[in-house]
């Protein structure tokens, strides 16, 4: 037995039906073969054996990917041509096998060894000449056949080759068959290639253009347009009239009440890796044997001109996504294994288009949610700070009223207590709108040059009160002319947020050092401002929260330091909104560094 029988027998069953029933046999059709071009060098090939080989007919028919075996050219026969040529035989290679003589790579199957059943199916599935009766005792038959397995490098069917008619009239010989095969044997490996080609050649064009459509569509829409899209771009690169991608959970009225048991139809379709094929009357790949078209599905065709659509599913892993249909109109081209090969392949792409698509419209919904989320934060912010405003002037219009009045020694220390209640709160107040008016990308915000050194040098004078007051050291190393485009008063707010924060933070007698320098960012000329101190310093688990808004320390040193929690994430907001980055370094104990860098020259769309 050849080396491929086992390998191409299991082929059978796993595509276009067959059906068997006593000994009627049904002929498959779904699907076809190989394009024009492709059986055009195949019909130049059988004539050339049967030019060369000595017989008057050369017929070869290809293996298909569902398992059965199509004529794709006869040479020699306008009869045979006109019965077999495109249509498709279940391989049966008992038929061949069981009754055939080996000679020389080829199996002779002489009439008188061919049962009923068999005589039957080779009147189905071939093609017998009308031969007058032989004379001759070594006389070919009518119903005598030469048949040639033709396999690839790994023993793989690929196409079979009949010989008939032999013009010596006569049964073939070692002889006669090894002076043939000198002269036909290139033959072989050319069927082979061809059919191989198919196979691959055409299915890597029909991915190329499909994956170009692909391309073509904007990734950052959501599923439904993004679906909309392909659709078109693939009907314009593809030979198809139509390209539809329906979602497990899409609503289709028209395939009502079908829709749900298409799609558990089409999920187990797509466990077995398989396809349909459905034409106005029958359905090919439901099962081993065609199956009536669902009127509901046949009505969807002739409404939209449809004569066959490709039902490929799609999905991910074991998750089933939905189906795609490639549609062609009535009277256009039946599917060849290349293209539903490719159309496979293509599902694949589809569905990770379609996770993608599901991801980035997930994404867009909460980024929607979070600025939802920050538009309430800001606008609560701004009403608190609003609010806040109103009592705390009556507070300090009522502790100017009382200071006027000459006062019992027991009132000027609560007096006192409620003034710098009142200033704190007042910071509060300001630092609250600062970080609202930072965090707000909606506002209009008006950039121009901002000497950043004079910057830094005017922050540093208007602290160094403060800096006096808690017997800190600042030292200032500032390179002159560095000038970024910018909001000065938020630029001038960040730096003196920082600069506070560093001497609030450094017991009497450390020191705080501010250094200004050229530096680059992303590419573009920036600046690089540092300020260490040799402060308190900060814990390694809380350094990653200093930026959050109202973030206090848990160390009760720092905690004694009155503050609001909003500085640090005033400098980030402003760092952001000027395309800047700020990180913070800190060891506990010995100090903290905060490094800000800005471009000095923002991109054009923030000008």
């Amino acid at each position: 037995m050849p080396r491929n029988l086992a390998r191409a027998g299991s082929l059978r069953g796993t595509g276009a039906g067959v059906t068997t029933s006593g000994s009627t046999w049904t002929r498959p059709r779904g699907e076809a073969w190989g394009s024009e071009a492709q059986r055009a060098v195949l019909h130049a090939v059988a004539e050339e054996v049967a030019r060369r080989s000595g017989y008057r007919v050369a017929a070869i028919e290809a293996l298909r990917s569902d398992g059965n075996l199509e004529f794709v050219a006869i040479a020699g026969s306008q009869a045979a041509r006109d019965q077999l040529l495109g249509k498709a035989a279940p391989l049966r290679l008992r038929n061949i096998v069981a009754f055939g003589i080996p000679i020389d790579g080829w199996l002779h199957i002489p009439e008188e060894r061919v049962d009923d059943d068999a005589r039957e199916w080779m009147a189905q599935y071939g093609h017998t000449p009308d031969l007058p009766e032989t004379d001759l005792e070594d006389g070919w038959h009518a119903e005598d056949r030469m048949v040639r397995l033709l396999e690839n490098a790994d023993g793989e069917l690929r196409a079979t080759l009949y010989l008939d008619e032999p013009l010596s009239g006569r049964r073939p010989t070692l002889e006669s068959v090894t002076a043939m095969n000198a002269e036909i044997e290139v033959m072989f490996d050319a069927v082979v290639s061809i059919v191989e080609s198919e196979l691959y050649g055409e299915q890597v064009r029909m991915v190329a253009q499909a994956r170009t459509a692909l391309q073509s569509v904007r990734p950052d829409l959501g599923v439904g347009d993004y679906l909309r899209e392909l659709s078109d771009a693939m009907v314009a690169a593809m030979e198809v009239d139509s390209v539809d991608v329906l979602l497990v959970g899409t609503p289709a009225p028209a395939l009502e009440p079908y829709l749900s048991f298409l799609e558990e139809h089409m999920r187990r379709v797509w466990l077995r890796r398989g396809h349909l094929i459905v034409e106005p009357m029958l359905t090919w790949g439901v099962t081993e044997t065609s199956v009536r078209t669902p009127e509901v599905m046949a009505a969807i065709m002739e409404r939209r001109g449809l004569g066959s659509w490709l039902l490929v599913p799609i999905g991910m892993g074991e998750e089933y996504l939905g189906t795609m249909g490639l549609g062609r109109r009535t009277g256009g081209p039946r599917w060849i294994d290349s293209e539903i090969n490719a159309a496979v392949a293509v599902a694949s792409d589809v569905a990770g288009a379609v996770f993608d698509a599901r991801l980035m419209e997930r994404e867009r919904r909460l980024n929607a949610e979070l600025r939802d989320i920050d538009d309430y934060r800001r606008d609560m912010v701004n009403t608190l700070a609003h609010e806040l405003r109103n009592p705390l002037s009556v507070l300090w219009t009522n502790l100017d009223l009382v200071r006027e009045e000459d006062l019992p020694e027991a009132v000027v220390g609560p007096l006192e207590a409620m003034d710098r209640a009142a200033r704190r709160i007042e910071d509060m107040v300001e630092d609250l709108m600062a970080l609202a008016t930072a965090s707000d990308p909606a506002r209009a915000t008006a950039f121009a040059p901002v000497d950043l050194s004079s910057c830094v040098r005017e922050s540093v004078e208007f602290l160094a009160p403060l800096a006096a007051a808690g017997e800190v050291d600042v030292r200032l190393r500032v390179t002159d002319g560095l000038v970024v485009r910018g909001e000065g008063s938020g630029i001038q707010r960040m730096v003196v947020n920082l600069v506070a924060n560093a001497i609030k933070y450094t017991p009497a007698g450390g020191s705080v050092t501010l250094t200004l320098e050229p530096d680059a960012l992303d590419g573009r000329e920036g600046a690089r401002l540092v300020c260490a101190d040799t402060g308190i310093g900060i814990d390694e688990d809380e350094l990653a929260h200093v930026f959050t808004p109202f973030f206090r320390s848990a160390d009760p040193e720092a905690r004694s330091r009155p503050g609001t929690g909003l500085g640090l994430a005033i400098v980030h907001q402003v760092a952001r909104l000027h395309h800047g980055e700020v990180e913070a370094s800190s060891v506990l104990g010995e100090g903290t560094t905060f490094v800000v860098r800005l471009p000095l020259d923002p991109p054009a769309d923030v000008r």
